[in-house]
């Protein structure tokens, strides 16, 4: 309902009092706005509606705070989570994915001006491994590069000089919801081609024939069209 009240609200002949603004001053928000930075808004991607106990012992398990924090629902699966300290929180944002029964739980900062129905829960960042890379590539410029064709770069994982010498090179980058998980990309060093596959750590569900993790409310067209197919799907453990 609260969605939809805005293209309700035009279509409907307002009275004078109705079309009227209510004023509010900063003063009037000033002790919500200082008390909404130590909060974040928490998002469950599951179709099946999860108590707010069973989150929160779960997420407190995990997190291990140095303080104390609070739920409260505000919608289906969508939470405001304020903690008693700042630490804890950066400590939350920081060690982005979660995942919770197999679900992706998204986690976005709130600083108590905007509605935390407006925001978005459209990007993860998740940690890539990057196998198969030649040794000379393992590097933080190679890193954002090959990144930088997936998603937005947050870190590449290397040692002070930059370099990243290992079984895999890993980047962390901010990927779009709703578009199939890249499986790799093809690199072209010293004039060969290389092709370099990807590892997703702490991986909710997703799906194996279109390879996105956020379908939307009507589920997977592919799957609904191959449900009587067997042989091998595109994407996979």
């Amino acid at each position: 309902m609260a969605e939809d009240l805005p293209n309700i609200w035009a279509k409907l002949s307002l009275s004078e009092g109705e079309e009227a603004e209510v004023e509010i001053q900063a003063g009037d928000v000033t002790k919500v706005i200082n008390r909404g930075q130590l909060c974040i808004v928490g998002k469950l991607m599951s179709e099946r509606v999860v108590s707010k106990e069973s989150i929160k012992t779960t997420l407190k398990r995990w997190w291990r705070l140095t303080g104390t924090m609070s739920f409260k629902v505000i919608g289906g699966n969508l939470f405001l989570i304020e903690f008693e300290k700042a630490n804890d929180k950066m400590r939350v944002l920081e060690g982005r994915p979660w995942v919770f029964e197999g679900n992706l739980f998204l986690v976005e900062d709130f600083d108590g001006r905007s509605s935390p129905t407006d925001i978005r829960f459209d990007k993860a960042a998740f940690w890539v491994r990057m196998m198969k890379l030649p040794l000379a590539c393992m590097s933080r410029e190679v890193g954002l590069k090959l990144g930088s064709s997936v998603g937005t770069v947050e870190e590449v994982d290397t040692d002070g000089d930059g370099i990243g010498w290992g079984e895999f090179l890993r980047v962390k980058i901010w990927i779009e919801l709703n578009k199939p998980l890249p499986r790799g990309r093809m690199l072209r060093y010293e004039g060969k081609s290389h092709l370099i596959g990807f590892q997703y750590e702490r991986l909710p569900k997703f799906c194996f024939h279109c390879g996105i993790i956020c379908d939307g409310p009507e589920g997977c067209l592919k799957r609904k069209t191959m449900r009587n197919q067997e042989g091998f799907t595109q994407f996979g453990p």
